[in-house]
């Protein structure tokens, strides 16, 4: 953060007063062990909550009514139910809310994107295999264990759909990989009506390949080494269908992309309204409403619709 230009910062804030006390000195500027005596005593614009998932909704909460922009880690809240009060909160307040779901703002991720938009999607699949999460992960929560990860990559195929699926569909495993009650492999299928999504993943699968892939109707574009494959097919003269291949290079970056994000943010509360790749309060609502879903067709072994989602959290979207 002290990196980015256009920002200064002006506090930092932690439970363990002596954690918080020695990042103050580092960086030069107050440490509190209290978020409310932070807020109150600090003159500043926005915060960036990193705290363990079910404390983002009272803190964002608390910021947003004292008028702050608020960048949130991931996952957005621990239900959909919080993640739309805050979206609501932030709207009345008319504060900017993100959510920090990097991998929008690597370079072969927005090509991968663009690329596969014009194939004319009907299946998107992401997937990663992260092998053994930190203790800190493995808990028994439904957002936490491997679901905290693949929420990356939930949010990824959202935002190449630019939609809300119809039906959502899941299955996991918990304490299957490690001995504790963590949720250890997770299969997503969302569908969108005429297309569908999947996004899966195991703390198992350490060393399998990575992989991202729009498949559409005219060609597919998945993510490579050396950046997005592109296969379109075009008739040939004799009426069989040909495989056209490009490989369409990209920066290639090497270490994690919270920078760019947070420059992006900055520049957002700052009066650049226009939000892509940032992922909104809203983006983070949708992804929260799909976990939901998630974990009720889990519970359930069933499919669960959307708008029956809603009804049942009296979300109505579009009527505050």
């Amino acid at each position: 953060m002290t990196q980015v230009s256009g920002v200064q910062l002006v506090a930092v804030c932690d439970v363990d007063g002596a954690r918080a006390r020695q990042v103050g000195e580092q960086l030069q500027v107050p440490s509190f062990q209290s978020f409310d005596e932070m807020l109150e005593q600090v003159p500043l614009d926005a915060v960036y909550i990193a705290t363990p998932v079910e404390h983002h909704f009272p803190l964002a909460r608390r910021a947003i009514l004292e008028g702050k922009h608020v960048l949130l880690e991931k996952m957005m809240t621990t239900t959909a139910g919080e993640a739309w009060e805050l979206v609501r909160l932030a709207e009345m307040q008319g504060v900017c809310g993100a959510i920090s779901y990097q991998l929008r703002f690597y370079p072969v991720f927005q090509k991968w994107r663009e690329v596969g938009l014009g194939m004319q999607p009907v299946l998107v699949i992401a997937s990663r295999h992260p092998g053994i999460m930190p203790s800190p992960y493995l808990r028994p929560e439904p957002w936490a264990g491997i679901v905290d990860f693949l929420t990356h990559d939930l949010d990824l195929v959202l935002w190449v759909m630019e939609r809300e699926p119809i039906t959502v569909t899941a299955t996991f495993t918990r304490g299957t990989i490690v001995p504790d009650d963590a949720i250890d492999t997770l299969c997503i299928v969302l569908d969108f009506g005429e297309a569908k999504g999947l996004v899966y993943g195991s703390m198992g699968g350490w060393g399998m390949p990575t992989f991202h892939a729009i498949i559409g109707r005219i060609g597919n574009a998945r993510i490579v080494s050396q950046g997005v494959e592109v296969n379109r097919w075009a008739p040939s003269p004799s009426g069989v269908y040909e495989r056209v291949s490009d490989l369409v290079s990209t920066e290639i970056v090497q270490a994690d992309t919270t920078d760019r994000l947070l420059q992006h943010f900055s520049e957002w509360v700052q009066g650049e309204r226009e939000a892509p790749p940032l992922a909104t309060f809203e983006d983070g609502f949708r992804v929260m409403l799909i976990h939901e879903a998630v974990w009720e067709s889990c519970r359930t072994g069933q499919l669960v619709s959307l708008d029956d989602l809603k009804r049942s959290l009296s979300i109505v979207q579009g009527k505050h």
